[in-house]
């Protein structure tokens, strides 16, 4: 420590000491601590950046590196799985309620998790620049990001009902109910978080004095509902309640499925001849449906185990004293590894559905062998256009024209 600064902070250890316990109280209170003890050890210690601890470097790092991965791998693999659920939603209700999932997981990458990287990079937040983005923003990253939850939810409702109640799975889980089924949780939320619309606003930040700063935050009169019990609120809708829905759902689907292999272990055919080809029908139909359920069961898990750190640290937030800059540079690194894992349960589902769906790896592999032949069906055409061009000139050259891409009759010549 530089001596002009140790006589400095011996100058006010002994200013410390001349006040009377209420002017100590007072001084405790507006530095956010908690006791005398802690007064004067903030002051004895010396203040080294937070910049110099290797916990934030490594926060910083992550924030740079690490969301432009996931955008790009989370866009591409929704795109995906939304062009192959959209494509066979008429066939399983199930594909309905994925195809949607896979759009608000793009959504939330793109409100939330680019933003965030894009502000640290530039220090530009499309949330701080008009009071209109502010709030339109917040509402939609609530949204999008707790409506990916509930169809989760939905769909893991809906597999309960297949596995646990088949007599009325094909009463209740109809194409044209699911249709209208994966709106309802989009609008419930919707109106559960359209207080966003007028509860915040761009506001001055009071502690830059220096340079005119505007922040997103809540307004004067709604400072402790955003920022206190909502915080509670938004816990319980994004990841408490669904992770007691889903543990309690999931439990009883594995239960059962467990007792459907066991059954099927012990069941002796008596007539073979008679009974093969019902037998081979039903086994095709089940084996189906098993898969589908752990794909399903892989999204619940992941879910669970991606988002409930994220929402550990939020509630931590409201309780937390830093007591030093290494346990502040801690508590940003902590929070920046749950916040990753929780855009990282946006971001994978579509490898989740590759590793547990024979059918969807089929699919993806047919979608991207059709794209990449129309994209040479298209180069073909368009070199037998351009030799007709070129040789009808001054030729008695005969050129093969193909009128359309996809006709596979004989050419003719013209």
């Amino acid at each position: 420590m530089e001596p002009e600064n140790h006589s400095t902070i011996q100058r006010i250890l002994y200013q410390i000491q001349q006040m009377n316990q209420e002017e100590r109280e007072l001084l405790i209170l507006r530095l956010n601590l908690s006791s005398e003890e802690q007064l004067l050890n903030f002051f004895s210690e010396p203040i080294v950046p937070i910049e110099d601890f290797t916990s934030f470097r490594v926060h910083k790092f992550l924030l740079l590196y690490v969301p432009p991965i996931m955008v790009l791998i989370g866009t591409i693999g929704n795109i995906l799985s939304f062009t192959v659920f959209r494509t066979n939603s008429g066939k399983v209700s199930t594909y309905t309620y994925l195809s949607a999932l896979a759009i608000m997981d793009l959504l939330v990458l793109y409100i939330g998790l680019l933003r965030l990287w894009i502000a640290q990079l530039s220090d530009f937040d499309i949330k701080d620049q008009a009071n209109w983005t502010c709030k339109l923003v917040a509402f939609l990253g609530y949204v999008c990001s707790d409506s990916s939850v509930w169809l989760i939810v939905a769909v893991t409702v809906e597999r309960y009902i297949a596995v646990c109640f088949p007599l009325k799975a094909s009463n209740l889980c109809r194409i044209r109910k699911a249709r209208y089924i994966v709106f309802v949780p989009i609008l419930a939320l919707c109106f559960v978080n359209f207080h966003f619309l007028w509860t915040v606003q761009l506001r001055h930040d009071k502690n830059d004095t220096i340079n005119p700063v505007y922040i997103c935050d809540a307004g004067p009169n709604f400072s402790e509902l955003v920022n206190g019990v909502w915080v509670w609120v938004d816990a319980g809708i994004y990841s408490f309640v669904p992770f007691a829905i889903l543990s309690i759902l999931n439990g009883r689907i594995i239960q059962k499925v467990c007792i459907a292999k066991n059954e099927r272990k012990h069941l002796v055919t008596t007539d073979r001849n008679g009974c093969n080809n019902i037998r081979s029908k039903h086994s095709g139909t089940g084996e189906v449906s098993r898969k589908l359920t752990m794909m399903l069961l892989m999204v619940s898990f992941t879910f669970l185990l991606t988002t409930l750190p994220m929402n550990i640290i939020l509630i931590m937030t409201k309780s937390w004293n830093e007591q030093n800059q290494q346990q502040k540079a801690d508590f940003y690194l902590a929070k920046t590894v749950s916040e990753l894992l929780m855009y990282l349960n946006h971001t994978i589902n579509f490898f989740l559905y590759c590793i547990s769906g024979r059918k969807f790896r089929r699919q993806i592999l047919s979608l991207l062998c059709r794209s990449v032949q129309n994209q040479n069906d298209d180069t073909a055409l368009t070199g037998m256009r351009s030799l007709a061009l070129t040789t009808s000139n001054g030729s008695n050259f005969k050129v093969v024209y193909r009128s359309t891409i996809r006709n596979r009759t004989p050419p003719s010549s013209v």
